[in-house]
């Protein structure tokens, strides 16, 4: 059991890290380094440090033995696994992520009273939600290939699986709003 408590504790510190890295990416780039908001240079510098930010929280979850910040990789382990791990992923881990990121924003907003009242929606409810839901599919379907055909090189799951996301991401944030 001491394993279980050393994921749940991993998993706090994680999901509260990946909280905080997009905002401490933001702050680098645009208040410390210059960049404007909207500038060419400035976004290519953001999604570069976003990719070395995965690259980053790949290797901790490789070096804690199971880590994880997102519960979409948690889910297919929980739901292929037998009944008590699937117990453990959903009753346990999930909300230990829940929790760390809940955490994460609290201390942005508390830090940075400025931060956090982000963009808007830019289409109805159902469409955000619609294309949120098939961007996360996406990246599922994405994260599930790789890890069944990519299996011996760290260095180029990670770098599709990075690359692939942020095009996503790019793509879903002109779809329903600017993150």
């Amino acid at each position: 059991m001491a394993g279980g408590w050393r994921l749940l504790a991993v998993d706090f510190v994680m999901s509260l890290m990946w909280v905080w890295s997009s905002v401490l990416n933001k702050i680098f780039v645009h208040r410390i380094l210059g960049y404007g908001a909207h500038e060419i240079n400035g976004e290519i510098v953001r999604y570069g440090f976003s990719i070395l930010n995965m690259f980053f929280f790949a290797f901790m979850a490789k070096a804690t033995k199971g880590g994880a910040y997102n519960p979409l990789t948690l889910l297919s382990a929980a739901i292929s696994g037998d009944f008590s791990n699937f117990l453990f992923i959903l009753g346990a881990r999930i909300p230990a992520q829940v929790v760390g990121s809940v955490y994460g924003v609290r201390l942005i907003l508390d830090i940075f009273p400025g931060i956090g009242r982000g963009p808007r929606l830019n289409v109805d409810i159902a469409k955000g939600a619609l294309t949120e839901g098939f961007l996360t599919f996406a990246i599922v379907i994405i994260s599930l290939g790789l890890a069944r055909k990519v299996t011996n090189s760290f260095f180029m799951k990670t770098w599709i699986s990075s690359v692939s996301k942020l095009t996503l991401h790019i793509l879903g944030s002109d779809l329903t709003g600017v993150a």
